[in-house]
């Protein structure tokens, strides 16, 4: 998981990056991540989308849209939940 903070250095949330995209933010390119509610949790999440951009700035990844990221946090905790309580 890598954390993402805003342009003002305070810490939003951790997301978890795949390797291709740590090295494309390596490059100084940004990356855009979509996100939505995956169809069977929508009745128990509800509907929830949306994308944000990130880019690397110096050791750190950070975002312009720290609402739409803390959106996709919470969003990726509810589906751990989901799937946590599938289980049992």
């Amino acid at each position: 998981m890598d954390a993402v903070y805003d342009n003002d250095g305070n810490e939003i949330g951790n997301v978890s990056l795949s390797e291709r995209q740590r090295a494309t933010l390596e490059t100084g390119a940004e990356i855009v991540v979509i996100y939505h509610t995956p169809q069977m949790l929508r009745s128990v999440l509800g509907e929830h989308n949306g994308s944000f951009m990130l880019r690397k700035d110096g050791d750190r990844v950070v975002t312009t849209t720290a609402a739409a990221v803390k959106d996709f946090v919470r969003l990726q905790a509810g589906i751990a939940a989901a799937r946590t309580q599938e289980k049992s």
